[in-house]
């Protein structure tokens, strides 16, 4: 029995030795013969995961990066990659319609470049909170993992970069909603960055080098998110965590976090029709997991609306489109983004909790704040899609019950408590997703992020719950982190 402690500290002091000169997260404790991956995890807070930029975005090594520096990386990416990059450079061209016909130049061993045209699909899927499903949440793991492997990517030394071939929103907010992806599974933000421009205007204005054909290659390598020992799940806000906060700690809700220390913030990232609750939140597409059972036949086909409008009880509105160049889509400069979030009202240093219409779009509102300006920011994904869907309405005759039956349903948010500008839809426009009694009246919404915790540490005994996942730090890697 001796020997085999003797064996595990050993085996740990050879460990740690070998980190002296090792590029950060690539210590990979699962050559040892013993298993320490359940203790080597560290709890990353918002604020640690926060990135601001440079007043000068030209600065800036990743996070929000010109096409001046894009290029310069692509010229030749050994000479001039940042100083604590290990890796290889991967570029993924965005193109969610239509394609510019140009590509970036790469050289096929230390660079590469994938055009992509459904990012969103390999990144995000519908997920189950415990209370309501919804769409375009970030992938579980083993899509992440994929992902990964489809593309050559080692997520302990590589730097990936996101960015849109054509000048659109969509790409944009695919961008964004990819690097919240990535960010959100443990890849360290200084190996990660969105372009600021599309390629195609940067092409046309000479800033970067592409050509009209395309050769594809691959690096032949993939790593995992276990490897990194980083947990960043403290990004996802749950809806128990917000009901929670505005209830001042009060619920009676379980593996939801403390009320932050600093306080909070809350903001809406919807254009001001919907924060007013003057207009539907109609989107065409999925916008439930089971939208698409409603049999009423007034539905309009890939047409759902909440059971309500309205917004989250005193958030405050930040506009999208003030964020960016409505014809570049470039981000605006970092003293007109300051202006903006300063005309919410936001108090400096608290917590921002961050929702909008859903994940993937109000990801541009999440970018702008965390990873430009630098506020620590949790960002609640399934937004307003779900928390608009969770009120109690009697339907008429022959029309789909509510979601909420039960008045005293724990995830009732139409009520003076939880929302403002409540205003009804009208009964043939909302979907069928009743929710069954024991989802009425469940004490937890955490489910999400037990199952990613659960994933990086490869049991589910080491999952945690909601308050180890919550905004505090602690723990660490071997080799630092």
């Amino acid at each position: 029995m001796k020997l085999k402690k003797y064996l595990l500290f050993a085996n740990i002091f050879i460990a740690l030795v070998s980190c002296k000169g090792q590029p950060e997260y690539a210590f990979l404790p699962q050559s040892l013969k013993f298993d320490l991956t359940p203790f080597l995890f560290r709890n990353y807070t918002p604020l640690e995961l926060a990135t601001l930029s440079n007043s000068d975005y030209n600065q800036n090594e990743s996070g929000l990066i010109t096409g001046t520096k894009l290029s310069r990386y692509l010229s030749n990416w050994n000479t001039n990659k940042p100083s604590y990059v290990f890796g290889n450079l991967i570029v993924f061209q965005i193109q969610t319609s239509g394609a510019s016909g140009r590509y970036v130049f790469f050289d096929g061993k230390q660079s590469f470049a994938y055009p992509v045209t459904n990012l969103n699909e390999l990144l995000s899927e519908t997920r189950d909170d415990g209370v309501l499903a919804t769409d375009g949440i970030v992938g579980k793991g083993k899509k992440i993992s994929d992902f990964f492997a489809i593309y050559g990517i080692d997520p302990a030394i590589d730097y990936v970069v996101f960015a849109g071939d054509t000048s659109n929103l969509a790409n944009l907010s695919s961008a964004t909603f990819a690097y919240y992806s990535l960010l959100y599974w443990g890849f360290p933000k200084e190996r990660l960055a969105v372009l600021n421009g599309s390629i195609a205007d940067l092409t046309t204005a000479n800033t970067l080098f592409t050509t009209p054909s395309y050769t594809y290659a691959n690096s032949n390598r993939a790593g995992s998110t276990k490897t990194l020992f980083r947990d960043h799940t403290s990004l996802h806000l749950t809806i128990g965590d917000l009901i929670h906060s505005i209830k001042n700690g009060t619920s009676n809700l379980e593996e939801v976090d403390p009320l932050p220390v600093e306080g909070y913030f809350l903001i809406d990232g919807r254009p001001n029709a919907a924060y007013s609750g003057t207009t539907n939140s109609t989107a065409s597409g999925s916008k439930y997991s089971n939208c698409t059972t409603k049999t009423n036949a007034s539905f309009v086909s890939n047409t759902c609306v909440t059971t309500y409008e309205g917004r989250v009880k005193s958030a405050s509105n930040l506009i999208p489109t003030d964020l960016y160049d409505g014809t570049s889509f470039q981000f605006r400069s970092f003293t007109q983004l300051s202006t903006v979030l300063n005309n919410t009202g936001y108090p400096n240093q608290k917590l921002i909790y961050l929702y909008g219409e859903e994940g993937i779009r109000t990801s541009v509102v999440w970018f702008a704040l965390h990873q430009i300006l630098g506020k620590p920011t949790r960002f609640y994904e399934a937004g307003w899609k779900q928390y608009g869907a969770l009120g109690l309405r009697s339907p008429s005759s022959g029309s789909s019950p509510s979601a909420i039956t039960q008045p005293a349903s724990y995830w009732r948010t139409d009520t003076s408590q939880l929302a403002d500008a409540i205003t009804s839809n009208a009964d043939a426009n909302v979907p069928n997703y009743q929710l069954d009694l024991s989802r009425q009246f469940i004490k937890s919404s955490n489910k999400i992020r037990t199952e990613d915790k659960s994933f990086l540490r490869g049991s589910t005994s080491s999952a945690g719950s909601g308050g180890g996942g919550g905004p505090t730090g602690g723990g660490g890697n071997a080799c630092g982190g």
